[in-house]
């Protein structure tokens, strides 16, 4: 009797290292980020080629032969690279303060970006909003763009804004525009 235990506990031991081996080879490595590239989360890609890129890594990390995986993952992993655009710069963040932006005069390069950051001390709520005159060239899905969409008091940041075409650009608080003034030159 007990060679009947000691052939069938063989077989469960055997059954077990090779339900975990396969499991090992199926899973994704834990230093892995949910983009799958092993880079920090700041990616740039859109949510439907994040998915898109996570649903072919699946694929890669089901593949058995080792050499067969890496080069399936390097394939993915270069493919969207590609499709990913560089993080735009942050040339300036303004302070949204009660009743006044700090700085209230910034000058960047063109293609740079400028974040506005509300405080969370402020006790009125404050917008950004794009005023005449426009820089020339600007389209309307630029301008509407470069205005919050409400009027929040503390805990909000707007932007990066980048602006890609040089000129003036005038930023106002609708809700203070006798002394909430702010302009970005972009060179």
């Amino acid at each position: 009797m007990s060679s009947k235990i000691k052939s069938r506990a063989a077989g469960l031991l055997s059954v077990g290292i090779v339900a975990l081996a396969l499991g090992a080879a199926s899973a994704v490595p834990a230093t892995a980020s949910a983009s799958g590239d092993g880079a920090a989360s700041g990616s740039s890609l859109t949510a439907k080629q994040k998915k898109a890129k996570r649903a072919e890594l699946k694929k890669c990390y089901r593949i058995k032969a080792k050499a067969k995986r890496k080069a399936c993952i390097k394939r993915v992993n270069k493919k969207y690279a590609k499709l990913a655009k560089p993080p735009v710069k942050v040339a300036a963040t303004i302070d949204v303060l009660d009743d006044y932006y700090y700085p209230s005069d910034v000058t960047i390069n063109r293609g740079e970006a400028v974040k506005w950051v509300w405080s969370n001390s402020n006790a009125n709520g404050h917008t950004v909003s794009l005023d005449d005159p426009f820089p020339v060239g600007l389209t309307a899905s630029e301008k509407y763009s470069l205005n919050t969409p409400t009027a929040p008091a503390t805990f909000f940041t707007f932007g990066p804004k980048q602006l890609k075409k040089p000129g003036v650009y005038h930023f106002v608080c609708e809700l203070h525009s006798a002394t909430m003034k702010m302009t970005v030159t972009v060179k």
